[in-house]
């Protein structure tokens, strides 16, 4: 009795339930059917080089012949249908064999190498690769090791990257630096990465490039850095503003290679160093207060806003007043060179924070990275991906008369 009624048990639940054991059961043997299908292609495809090498088909005798066969080996190959265990390789008798159709010491076919590139590319970590191959390859699938050796390939996607010509059409540029740990031979460093971020004249967004500066944010690094992009077609003919944070040698490298280019002050870097400056019991108060300087309705308004502050707050903390006070005209560059709709993108550098974000995030599992080649691979792959990301998707407040 509780057979029959488990079997006309037709309930939303029990249909889907055996629906997809019948699915997994189906794709299942359609997965294997198709990995042996593409084994004895394999096979064969080597049997008919064989043939041609030799130049005789197997058992015939004939004069003219080249080489004789010599058994067979079997060896594993990683495919995207799944683990090829015991592949048959035939062997010459004299000689080695240069397969057309396998490559020697390959252990993945090349569609596999590429889908791992891709799922790098996309921002999946090393680890993550190997957990979602996983279920799709079986216990032979690549580890996190095979993954960082395969991202190699990447190396000379970066060169070009760095080397790619770039158009002079640029509106607004945001500058920074950031700092990630890296192994050098002796030590472990922190390396310094100075990163350009541009919105163009179209309202695409686009990370422009990176440095590693083996000097930090000196001038000399920035100056080199820029110089180069300039080299290669960014001459600041468009650009209408920069946004940096209080370095030296960044304001210093700008005022070389543009001098003529406004420069904004970022804020969210200005107000920690205010922070800094006052007591943790005032903090709160004090910092609300200071931001409402960036909410301000215009130029004029932040400066009532500011002498509103200065008055409250001097008497109590000056040196925190004083911070703010002596680069208050950078800080408020915003308001005369930006239409009003873009000036919550424009005062700050978080932007590039932000990106740097997902590159801490792939790191997090890492002490730190293995040398300056690795940094290269994971932050081009940042960059590769968001610019993808941006390429169809200009800003909506953003327009040609921006």
């Amino acid at each position: 009795m509780d057979k029959t009624v488990q079997e006309l048990d037709v309930t939303d639940k029990a249909l889907h339930e055996r629906w997809q054991r019948v699915r997994e059961d189906f794709w299942g043997d359609i997965k294997q059917e198709a990995l042996r299908a593409v084994q004895r292609l394999l096979e064969t495809t080597m049997d008919i080089e064989l043939q041609d090498m030799i130049g005789a088909q197997r058992y015939e005798h004939v004069a003219s012949r080249r080489n004789r066969r010599n058994g067979c080996y079997y060896r594993g190959l990683l495919t995207s249908l799944g683990w090829m265990g015991q592949l048959r390789v035939p062997r010459l008798r004299t000689g080695r064999v240069f397969w057309k159709s396998l490559k020697a010491y390959k252990r993945r076919s090349n569609d596999v190498d590429q889908g791992i590139l891709e799922m790098f590319l996309a921002g999946v970590s090393t680890r993550r690769v190997q957990e979602v191959l996983h279920p799709l390859m079986g216990s032979q699938s690549v580890s996190a090791s095979t993954v960082s050796e395969i991202s190699k390939v990447l190396d000379a996607q970066v060169q070009a990257f760095h080397r790619r010509p770039l158009l002079d059409t640029y509106r607004y540029l945001i500058l920074d630096g950031v700092y990630l740990k890296a192994k050098s031979p002796a030590s472990v460093k922190r390396r310094c990465i100075l990163v350009v971020y541009g919105l163009r004249t179209d309202g695409i967004r686009e990370l422009i490039d990176f440095q590693l500066a083996g000097g930090g944010e000196s001038q000399s690094a920035w100056e080199r850095f820029l110089t180069r992009l300039k080299d290669r077609g960014l001459q600041g003919q468009a650009a209408h503003l920069a946004v940096v944070d209080g370095n030296k040698g960044c304001w210093n490298a700008l005022d070389l290679v543009f001098p003529e280019l406004p420069r904004q002050r970022c804020w969210a870097h200005k107000l920690r160093n205010v922070a800094n400056h006052v007591p943790r019991r005032l903090l709160k108060p004090v910092m609300i207060q200071a931001a409402q300087l960036y909410n301000a309705t215009s130029y004029g308004h932040a400066l009532k806003r500011f002498k509103t502050w200065k008055k409250l707050w001097a008497p109590i903390i000056p040196e925190a007043v004083d911070c703010l006070e002596r680069d208050l005209e950078s800080l408020l560059v915003f308001y005369k060179v930006c239409p009003q709709k873009l000036w919550v993108k424009l005062r700050t550098t978080n932007i590039i924070e932000r990106v740097f974000r997902e590159v801490r995030r792939r790191i997090r599992p890492m002490s730190c990275f293995e040398n300056t080649d690795s940094v290269e691979r994971i932050v081009f792959a940042i960059f590769h991906r968001q610019n993808n990301l941006w390429k169809d998707k200009p800003l909506m407040e953003f327009t040609q008369k921006s």
